[in-house]
């Protein structure tokens, strides 16, 4: 059976959504494959660092 990562990036879009708060950030607790490929398709603007701590933003 074939994988079909549209699919799994919409429910991490989704779910995404459901935890937004400040207006802007989400918890990031999904797959990194999930992420990056979202952010590669510009549904999300962070860009994934692969980090267990908290995200900063450069500068």
């Amino acid at each position: 059976m074939d994988i079909d990562t549209d699919r799994i990036d919409d429910a991490v879009l989704a779910l995404l959504l459901l935890g937004l708060h400040d207006g802007c950030r989400a918890w990031k607790g999904f797959d990194w494959n999930a992420m990056d490929r979202l952010h590669e398709k510009g549904m999300i603007s962070c860009d994934t660092t692969h980090t267990t701590g908290p995200t900063r933003r450069p500068g």
